[in-house]
């Protein structure tokens, strides 16, 4: 059983299962993202990719539950018992455990591989498409008006530019911070 195809359809899953939180396209945007961060870094690419797939496992059960706040947490419990099927060493299991733990801040990384993880993730609303991904599923899935949207993914931006800490990753993400920024500031809905 390979993990990397295992982990990719358990997150497709989970994301059909429960409404398409996050769409499943942002989860491969992150997942490209940080296969190239690794690349880049000489990472571990098979568990970056891993935990690319599983950091966000529980967020559309956790926003259909209305606990989005919880998501880190039940998506740490599904990765927990899904890495049980597989042949890992401990120290891989905690480093894509720590992946997702600590990808949304406020918990220290363990490994290279967990902090590329986290890059990856908040580099996905610094993206061009990963912006246009946001509007068309907001639109066509959640109910957001567009200025709803554009209020939402102001603070997005803000809050995603602030936790990449690569600088490899930092250096990309300014011009399209500054580039995001300048767009969402013009619309004027």
């Amino acid at each position: 059983m390979d993990i990397v195809e295992e982990a990719r359809k358990l997150a497709k899953e989970m994301s059909e299962k429960y409404g398409k939180t996050p769409p499943f396209d942002h989860t491969e945007l992150i997942v490209r993202k940080g296969q190239e961060l690794a690349k880049k870094l000489n990472a571990d690419i098979k568990l970056v990719t891993v935990s690319c797939y599983l950091i966000d496992v529980g967020l559309s059960k956790a926003y259909q539950e209305g606990k989005v706040k919880e998501h880190v947490k039940m998506s740490s419990g599904i990765a927990k018992d899904f890495l049980k099927k597989f042949n890992l060493s401990n120290n891989d299991k905690e480093k894509i455990i720590n992946s997702i733990e600590a990808h949304h801040g406020g918990l220290e990384h363990n490994c290279i591989e967990s902090e590329i993880v986290k890059n990856a993730d908040n580099f996905r609303f610094l993206d061009p498409m990963g912006l246009l991904i946001s509007v068309y599923w907001t639109k066509e899935n959640n109910g957001r008006s567009l200025s709803e949207w554009i209020k939402l993914a102001k603070e997005k931006v803000e809050e995603k530019y602030k936790l990449v800490t690569l600088d490899i990753c930092k250096k990309e993400a300014e011009e399209n911070y500054r580039i995001i920024k300048e767009f969402l500031n013009r619309v004027n809905i």
